[in-house]
This record gives structure tokens, sequence and C-alpha cells, in this order.
């Protein structure tokens, strides 16, 4: 399964005012590398990985957002944004006649200059209900559909948008 979230490029999202140029950089810090988890009730799990690295594709899709925004980013600089994967997960139980989904996505954002730190953590959630086996085109859908409306908060967001623009 390969994560390719969509954020469409709104022209009401605002611009970043600054003179500072900010250095852009990720980490994975999930305990779980994969991205689905299946299990029917027999305490054996199906696990499905990802086929290129999300964390890369996460940091790529927030510089393009960034950069239309009118960030400043350059390759080395002393004002960093540290992307931090922490979860990217859907967890799917299947039984005789239905299956449920829980997915969950966190990603913490970190700004450091010399002598300052701020950090902020976006958390999304959610689940659903359907009859019958899960489809793992729907289960991807799902995550990737997440993904994409947390990214969005991400770049949207006015706490962090202040912080890139008076660090």
């Amino acid at each position: 399964m390969q994560v390719q979230p969509e954020i469409s490029t709104e022209k009401n999202i605002s611009v970043i005012n600054s003179d500072i140029n900010w250095s852009l950089s990720s980490q994975d810090r999930r305990i779980a590398h994969y991205l689905i988890e299946i299990s029917a009730g027999d305490g054996v799990a199906t696990l499905v990985n990802e086929s290129n690295s999300s964390r890369l594709i996460i940091q790529q899709t927030l510089h393009q957002q960034w950069f239309a925004q009118g960030l400043n980013l350059t390759p080395d600089s002393d004002y960093k944004i540290d992307v931090q994967l922490i979860k990217l997960l859907a967890k799917v139980k299947q039984s005789t006649y239905k299956h449920k989904i829980d997915s969950e996505v966190v990603i913490k954002i970190q700004l450091k200059s010399n002598n300052k730190t701020f950090s902020k953590t976006f958390n999304s959630h959610a689940g659903s209900e359907a009859p019958f086996n899960a489809n793992g085109v729907k289960i991807s859908a799902q995550l990737n559909k997440q993904l994409s409306r947390l990214l969005t908060e991400i770049v949207k967001d006015p706490e962090l948008k202040s912080k890139l623009e008076k660090f």
C-alpha cells in the first residue's frame, strides 16, 4: 500500500508573511511501521506494509503546501521545522458477517531555533463498521482521506502559522 495524501491548493489558504528561512526535516517515530493490521479473532494478524516511505511523502506534501503559501524553505538554516510521524495505522477487526476499522494518525510539528522550541501535536481518529470482509482498497482510501484532512489542518493551523511568521 502507498500513502497518497491529497491537499487541494485552495485560494483561501492564507499566505505566510515571514522573512525567516526555514529548513524542513522529518522523522519516523512510529512503533509499528506497517499501515494496516487485520485480525480475524484467531489471534493472528495480517500486516500490510507501505510501498514507499510515508514519512517522506508527508514531508514532501507539507513542503509543497508551505512553499505555495510563501514560506521560505532552504536546505540549511538555524530555524528548523521537524515533522515527526508518531502514528499512521488502521486496525481492522473482522468477524464472520462484518468488519470494524479503527484508524489513527498522529503528527507532531516542532519548530526550533537557537534558544526557542515550539511543539504542536495533531491527531486524527476515525472508525467505521461495514458488513462482510474488509476491502484493502477501501481501507487505504479511508487512511489516505484521514491523512489528507490532518495535513490540511496542519497547513491551515493559525497558531502554527503565527509561529512560522514570527519565531
